[in-house]
């Protein structure tokens, strides 16, 4: 991997944690070797949820109604970015093609990922972010034990 170019991740599940009202978004990396855990509060995960089980709310949620706007204003989601990562807050960026130029815009990394599977654009991670907070595994099977514990703890 090049040091300087971000890194094209997949969103491998989602663990709610109800009691405390916060859920962790588990980012996968390239052939599974890491992934990088993202905390957020459970009622903003509920967006990534609904579109990882491919069901449309009754109702548009903020992140369908982003990608309303954006599309109503003849912009395009290019891809968003975890791009820093401050004790355990990240933060993302929405980069969007407007007329031409990439304008970004700081935003949640949950947002941020919930409107890129609405519009089905990339998700990168910074390198310095999977430096700072990825979870690396000897076996290539990690994130199935995860999903077995997590489903053991709820």
């Amino acid at each position: 991997m090049n040091i300087g170019s971000p890194v094209e991740v997949k969103v491998k599940s989602l663990f709610f944690y109800r009691q405390k009202g916060v859920a962790v978004i588990l980012l996968e990396g390239p052939g599974g070797a890491w992934g990088l855990p993202i905390l957020a509060k459970a009622s903003e995960v509920t967006s990534i949820a609904l579109s990882l089980e491919g069901e449309e709310p009754p109702r548009p949620l903020s992140h369908d109604l982003m990608a309303s706007i954006i599309e109503k204003l003849k912009a395009h989601t290019l891809h968003v970015l975890i791009d820093i990562l401050e004790g355990p807050v990240c933060h993302g960026i929405i980069a969007l093609d407007v007329r031409g130029r990439e304008v970004d815009f700081d935003s949640r990394p949950s947002d941020a990922i919930a409107l890129a599977l609405r519009v089905r654009v990339p998700i990168y991670v910074s390198p310095s972010v999977v430096a700072k907070g990825a979870i690396y595994f000897d076996r290539s099977d990690w994130s199935s034990d995860l999903e077995r514990k997590a489903k053991l703890q709820n």
